[in-house]
């Protein structure tokens, strides 16, 4: 199968989008070249819709308005997709199709739902003579549902597909699927079921003929029988269940993990009580250490800081005063608190009564009475000279002792500048504490809780009774063993008829030869697919098995279908947590490179930004092997890529040798912040252009184009 073309209308942003697909075997490649937001993803999901209808989307899409958020509101608008794909059949005769899918959908006033009409769905036919309509089933066998993933993928599945998005279960269930559907084993399935309903009938008939005992017997058998089946069924029904179960834990832990990555509102709450406390002591601490800085600057340190030459000359002229003698004068008080005491300056006595003692008081008398008459200046002088001492000699010692002004505001501005710091990146903290806080849905939060917890009961009670349903069915097929040489014993003593023994041990050997044949070739076409892959994976990465030094070794397909990544000494990765997202990506597109080649389908392979995380030698490599010409005995390929002007950038030589269609696409919304030129429209619109990846004009030009090589085409020019 090949697309053709395609035309999309009203389905999001793309009201009128047409796309041409290159079908030409030697340059199998369709470009369409789009930013991000430029409708790569609604190009992708208008495809996938149009081919499998709603259960195409993503599970979270399905609900979701397909017209654009801009379309007025109960106005009714309809939405159609035309595909047009040609395929070869197995006698080699290729068939041209067109597929047409429609809808309607009436967007509300009040809400952002939408009122959609029922889809309409037409298959037709092109041949010479018209076109004639054709069972819409043709597409499930063309492109079978569950293989959506494999045909259509956007960066994040290529990346996730086999990586593990979901559970181990998953990715195992979804490798055995692409596997048996792509490899045609479900047909043999049904064949080899259908010979064992003819071998039940055949030997029921043997039975009858033999006798009652022997009738008896058999009806015992077939009733083991369909016991086992019917655990089969319930088996194979509580797995599916287990495995939904665990896909859809797994997306819970997932977006409670998104949320919790915010923070748990305990510990935020917590946490921004935290921070408001140290907020406060902060301010107090800045104020205090502000105050701090004012006293300083008030105090006399202070002075001696900024006057200290001016100071030391007074001082010098004091002393030059003292040692005249002109100052010190006596101070009065001193002489008068003296008279007070029983004891003079000299340690003589001067005790009232006592003659010497009453002679040195008349002195000290005297002397305040000729202090009395001293000048005021030299009063001043005297009491300068001893407050100036005293003031030098503490300056001295701070500084001896590193606590001057200089020192200490050194250590407050530092103090300051630390609690103002502090304050500032507390306060940060807080804000975006709180912010991250507003964003949590505590009831969101407590209600996924309860339901992981609860599923994961559920899973531990299916997980138990799958395992007593294996017990079970183990013991079911011994029983049925043994009533199978019951039933040989019994006939073996009877008359039968022996063309009907004939027939019976015919059909035995047609089951036999089915469900072996069905067992050899599944483990034949996994060993094969296992071994390209291989090839292709470690040539992407370039990775050498034999290289010491080198991190791969290997890959390969387990017999639970888990994909393998081998490494030296027998040590394995696991692909969902120990590979980055290249190797991610490139084992999963050597995965469906090798599935498609060795089931020998034609298909096309639809990959939305698939070089997301890709880059250097790696990038080349992985768009050299994905978009090479089919080699003789391969199917064709058909490969459309969309991609970035970064995704672009380093292998536009590869793209001009293998594209044969390249288109670009832009969204009017992307003015004028990222478009060069505006559009006549007043609503976001998606348009293409025929720009190839080397060029641009008045729809696609963006003004970081010359970053990416990308030149105005000729013509198109203002």
């Amino acid at each position: 199968m090949k697309l053709v073309r395609a035309h999309v209308n009203n389905f999001k942003l793309l009201e009128d989008v047409a796309v041409e697909f290159s079908t030409d075997p030697e340059h199998p490649l369709t470009v369409i070249r789009a930013e991000n937001g430029s409708g790569k993803t609604s190009l992708l999901y208008a495809l996938t819709w149009a081919l499998f209808g709603a259960e195409g989307l993503p599970p979270e899409a399905r609900k979701l308005r397909l017209v654009s958020s801009a379309a007025p509101p109960d106005v009714p608008v309809d939405v159609q997709v035309m595909i047009e794909f040609e395929n070869t059949d197995d006698a080699g005769i290729t068939t041209r199709y067109r597929l047409v899918r429609t809808t309607t959908q009436t967007p509300m006033v009040a809400s952002d739902r939408v009122e959609a009409g029922g889809e309409r769905v037409r298959l037709l036919r092109i041949s010479m003579a018209g076109e004639d309509e054709v069972d819409t089933a043709l597409l499930l066998k063309l492109l079978p549902l569950r293989l959506q993933k494999v045909f259509f993928t956007d960066g994040e599945n290529v990346q996730n597909f086999i990586s593990g998005s979901g559970s181990v279960d998953q990715r195992q269930t979804q490798v055995h699927e692409a596997i048996r559907s792509l490899l045609g084993l479900e047909a043999l399935e049904l064949a080899a079921g259908d010979l064992e309903q003819v071998l039940r009938k055949f030997r029921a008939e043997v039975a009858r003929s033999a006798g009652r005992e022997v009738e008896e017997v058999n009806a015992a058998l077939e009733k083991v029988e369909d016991q086992i089946a019917d655990l089969e069924r319930q088996h194979a029904e509580l797995t599916d269940q287990l495995r939904q179960m665990r896909e859809q834990r797994v997306r819970w832990e997932k977006e409670l993990d998104q949320i919790k990555g915010l923070g748990e509102l305990d510990e935020l709450n917590k946490k921004i009580s935290g921070l408001d406390r140290d907020i406060a002591t902060l301010e107090k601490e800045r104020t205090q250490a502000l105050l701090n800085m004012r006293g300083l600057v008030r105090s006399e340190d202070f002075s001696w800081a900024l006057l200290e030459d001016p100071l030391n000359k007074g001082m010098k002229l004091l002393d030059d005063l003292a040692d005249r003698g002109v100052i010190p004068g006596v101070s009065i008080e001193v002489l008068v608190d003296r008279l007070s005491l029983p004891v003079c300056f000299c340690g003589e006595s001067l005790a009232v009564g006592d003659s010497d003692g009453e002679r040195r008081r008349q002195h000290l008398q005297h002397l305040i009475e000729e202090q009395r008459h001293v000048a005021a200046t030299t009063q001043r002088l005297t009491s300068v000279l001893h407050v100036a001492r005293q003031s030098k000699a503490t300056h001295d010692s701070k500084r001896h002792e590193g606590k001057d002004f200089w020192a200490r505001r050194t250590f407050l501005l530092a103090s300051f500048t630390e609690k103002r710091d502090a304050l500032a990146l507390k306060t940060t903290e807080s804000v975006a504490a709180k912010e991250r806080r507003s964003k949590i849905d505590d009831s969101r939060v407590r209600d996924l809780t309860t339901k992981i917890q609860r599923v994961g009961g559920q899973i531990e009670s299916a997980a138990s009774r799958v395992g007593g349903l294996d017990e079970r069915i183990k013991l079911a097929k011994e029983g049925r063993e043994e009533k199978k040489r019951a039933l040989d014993q019994a006939e073996s003593a009877r008359n039968k008829d022996l063309m009907l023994a004939t027939r019976r041990a015919v059909a035995e050997d047609l089951v036999t030869l089915a469900k072996g044949t069905l067992g050899v070739l599944e483990r034949d076409y996994v060993a094969r697919v296992g071994s390209r892959m291989a090839e292709l994976f470690m040539q992407i990465v370039g990775s050498d098995p034999d290289f010491e030094a080198g991190v791969f070794t290997g890959v390969h397909i387990a017999d639970n279908f888990d994909i393998v990544v081998d490494t030296h000494n027998g040590r394995r990765l696991d692909p969902a947590f120990e590979l980055n997202g290249a190797s991610q990506r490139a084992l999963t597109l050597a995965f469906i490179w090798a599935l498609m080649e060795v089931s020998d389908t034609a298909a096309p392979r639809i990959i939305d930004t698939p070089l997301g995380m890709v880059a250097g030698g790696v990038k080349r490599r992985m768009v050299d092997t994905i978009t090479r010409p089919s080699q003789p005995g391969e199917p064709d390929n058909q490969v459309v890529l969309m991609l970035t002007r970064s995704e672009i950038r380093d292998i536009e030589d590869i793209l001009d040798d293998r594209a044969g269609e390249i288109m670009t696409m832009s969204c009017s919304k992307d003015f004028p912040e990222d478009l060069v030129y505006p559009w006549d429209v007043d609503h976001p619109v998606v348009r293409t252009c025929t720009c190839s990846h080397r060029v641009s004009c008045r729809i696609c030009a963006r003004r970081y184009d010359e970053q990416h090589g990308v030149v105005m085409r000729v013509g198109t020019e203002v």
